[in-house]
């Protein structure tokens, strides 16, 4: 099944892409595209999917779009 994946900040880096449709398999969580990613899980980032936030452990379902962002601070 198709999901779009949207990364920002370090993550884009880190992975080599901002924006790139993805082919996984049914039962696939966010975590689970991130290990695949070498995206470190235990960072601080903000997880949205279909904007609405959620946790690493969600499933994605097909036609999701997941943004993966650092957590960002400022003045």
């Amino acid at each position: 099944m198709k999901v779009t994946l949207k990364l920002a900040g370090g993550f884009v880096h880190t992975v080599g892409f901002s924006h790139r449709e993805l082919d996984v398999e049914p039962g696939t969580t966010i975590a689970d595209i991130l290990a695949a990613l070498a995206i470190d899980g235990s960072r601080p980032m903000v997880i949205a999917r279909n904007g609405h936030g959620v946790g690493p452990d969600e499933e994605v379902r097909a036609g999701d779009r997941i943004l993966v962002s650092p957590v960002f601070s400022g003045g």
